[in-house]
């Protein structure tokens, strides 16, 4: 079983959206950052002012397959890949310094064997 980081960049009001597919899929943990866009054209300009939006960083540390089904749905149902609009990618965490891939394939395993809440 391969282990991966399951990254997906949102608008701010995608994160519960996100979130819950996520859940459906077998993902029970995640953890969310804030982000900004820099260097992209403004989205919206008002009385002289540009408004951007606000953007969330989702992370998950999953086993690849189910990492994928994630990100194809978030990219699918949430619009991701239209412009400007975010975008769910994995990156493979086995060959990573710092992280032991047999722990982190025990707290999946040990996460799959908990009921959902």
């Amino acid at each position: 079983m391969s282990t991966v980081l399951l990254v997906a960049v949102v608008a701010d009001e995608h994160e519960e959206a996100a979130v819950a597919i996520a859940r459906e899929e077998g993902a029970q943990g995640v953890t969310v950052l804030p982000g900004r866009g820099i260097s992209f054209p403004e989205h919206i300009t008002f009385f002289g002012l540009t408004y951007r939006g606000l953007e969330k960083v989702l992370l998950w540390t999953l086993d690849a397959e189910t990492a994928e089904t994630i990100a194809q749905r978030l990219n699918r149902e949430l619009d991701l890949l239209q412009p400007f609009q975010g975008l769910a990618f994995c990156i493979a965490l086995d060959h990573a310094d710092g992280i032991d891939p047999q722990q982190i394939r025990d707290h999946i395993t040990a996460q799959r064997t908990q009921p959902h809440r």
